[in-house]
């Protein structure tokens, strides 16, 4: 695939991630522009997607036209059919799309302040209890020793 079809990109990803409570779809954000530009990087992952988005066409061809002109519905039954012909172009395709989406600004946004990882922005992160871990503390090593000596293992 040397460039992406971008209308039918901007469809399936649309259906993969659909508009829903005030979240955009996923054809609506940033995340079409992120798939595109890693299909077209190339690498094993990519030619794997770029097969998935093939496929898609291929399917939504034979169902009677491009995926964008078909109803939502049958939009549905292509990715269905891809998905259970070809899961791993298909779920490389998906994989891509929930990065593309949830590293958009504007979805970060809706999602609100704590939509980032705990760390390192200093979230309050709850102490656990460790006391089933009482018995290897008391334990101690169990393991032999060993000192480096210019670059191999010397055992004591």
């Amino acid at each position: 695939m040397d460039t992406v079809d971008t209308a039918t990109l901007r469809s399936a990803l649309d259906r993969i991630i659909p508009r829903s409570g005030g979240m955009p779809g996923a054809g609506d954000t940033e995340a079409v522009g992120f798939v595109s530009e890693r299909i077209e990087e190339g690498g094993a992952p990519a030619r794997l997607a770029a097969r998935g988005l093939e496929e898609i066409a291929s399917e939504a061809a034979a169902a009677g036209g491009a995926l964008p002109d078909l109803p939502p519905d049958e939009r549905d039954e292509v990715l269905r059919a891809v998905e259970a012909r070809s899961p791993g172009p298909f779920g490389e395709l998906v994989r891509l799309c929930y990065g593309g989406y949830y590293t958009d600004p504007a979805v970060l946004g809706l999602l609100g302040d704590d939509a980032r990882p705990p760390q390192p922005s200093g979230h309050r992160i709850e102490r656990g209890d460790l006391s089933a871990l009482r018995a290897v503390v008391e334990r101690g090593p169990i393991y032999r020793p060993v000192r480096a000596t210019r670059g191999r293992e010397e055992r004591r």
